[in-house]
């Protein structure tokens, strides 16, 4: 009777904790968040020479949201750099968090998930609508009209490029380009930084810098309240935007493509690139 009622306790907290997750989404700065990002996450930004690190992979909005399980299905690539070299992370299937990496050395490790494509199908022109303007991607929807595309029922394939930034020991080092098809690179060391300094990151598609690009920034205060602000990149792909001491990022950019000869309804791609880091000087 006991197991029972524990199972029971366990069913409850996970449909309660899905409700929470679903419906108590909301945002102090801007508008409410149409669109689901997904994120590489810690609860350890900063951590000591040789300690576990663990890494979730999230899905939800406003920097809330469950995080998945490893399973190889969902990941094209999943591995970390450090010192410049490339290590592949290996997982179990079913592992929550996806990840736990130890670190031998002082500096900046950067996470790095790739997703295979997925698809989503859109029953009605006004979710894609929301979700191309919330990216700045407002061109889509006249596009869309013009080349008489269906208002329900069409698709599109999206690709996710996740990074994250762990400072390990005195967090020396800097973020590099991988090479990712859509990338965000961190100009600053989050962890290095001073009160008056400004982040900077570069967007990258096809290694090519892109300008005038609206770049979202999910900000994650020491009570978990996020707001959001969004800056547009320069002609160089950078965007600047100031940070606080102790606050989590997530910074996101989606670039969305026309599929010149679509199939199967599929009449858009998007790419999303996703960094996560905390702005944290104080060293371990």
């Amino acid at each position: 009777m006991t197991t029972i009622k524990n199972n029971l306790l366990v069913l409850f907290k996970l449909k309660f904790s899905i409700l929470i997750i679903c419906f108590g989404f909301f945002v102090s700065k801007g508008l409410p968040s149409i669109s689901h990002e997904m994120w590489l996450d810690t609860t350890t930004f900063r951590q000591s020479v040789g300690k576990d690190i663990q890494i979730s992979l999230k899905n939800g909005q406003m920097f809330k949201g469950i995080g998945l399980s490893y399973f190889k299905s969902r990941f094209s690539n999943f591995y970390y750099i450090s010192n410049k070299q490339k290590i592949e992370i290996e997982s179990r299937m079913g592992d929550t968090p996806a990840a736990t990496i130890s670190i031998g050395k002082n500096g900046l490790i950067t996470g790095i998930y790739i997703s295979k494509k997925s698809t989503i199908t859109y029953k009605s022109i006004d979710k894609f609508a929301n979700f191309v303007s919330e990216k700045g991607e407002d061109w889509a929807i006249q596009k869309h009209a013009e080349l008489k595309f269906p208002n329900n029922n069409f698709k599109e394939e999206y690709y996710r490029f996740s990074k994250i930034l762990i400072g390990v020991g005195d967090a020396s080092g800097s973020d590099t380009n991988v090479g990712l098809k859509h990338e965000l690179v961190a100009l600053t060391n989050p962890y290095l930084i001073s009160s008056s300094d400004e982040f900077s990151v570069q967007l990258l598609f096809n290694n090519e810098p892109q300008k005038n690009r609206q770049i979202t920034i999910f900000e994650r205060d020491f009570e978990n309240k996020v707001s959001i602000l969004t800056t547009l990149t320069d002609s160089n792909g950078i965007g600047k935007f100031e940070v606080t001491e102790g606050h989590d990022y997530l910074v996101d950019n989606v670039i969305l493509e026309l599929n010149d000869n679509p199939k199967n309804n599929v009449f858009w791609t998007s790419y999303w690139a996703a960094l996560t880091f905390s702005a944290s000087n104080e060293s371990q």
